[in-house]
């Protein structure tokens, strides 16, 4: 059987890069935090980044987390997102699942 593909299209066939993330790491927390400027718009709070992994490609970083959001009234919610970070420390958001 061969070797699946990457889905973000990097070539690597395996999985042994990935990194779990230190959701206590300050650049992890950002990379939170602008993930829930970025998707909500002021409409939920950052509480944490519960976990995730990480992981190196040409050109950038790979960060797969789960953040959990809180709204005005205290609910709490975890949402998934996809962030992507240059070198030079520019993120972008490619997806997001509430």
């Amino acid at each position: 059987m061969a070797a699946a593909k990457s889905a973000i299209g990097t070539g690597q066939t395996d999985i042994s890069s990935l990194e779990p993330v230190k959701p206590a790491d300050p650049r992890v927390i950002q990379i939170g935090q602008f993930v829930v400027e970025q998707a909500h718009h002021g409409k939920l709070l950052f509480v944490a980044v519960v976990g995730g992994f990480t992981w190196s490609v040409i050109g950038g970083n790979y960060y797969a987390l789960i953040i959990e959001n809180q709204d005005y009234e205290g609910a709490t919610y975890l949402h998934k997102a996809l962030v992507f970070e240059t070198p030079d420390g520019v993120l972008t958001l490619i997806w997001h699942k509430k």
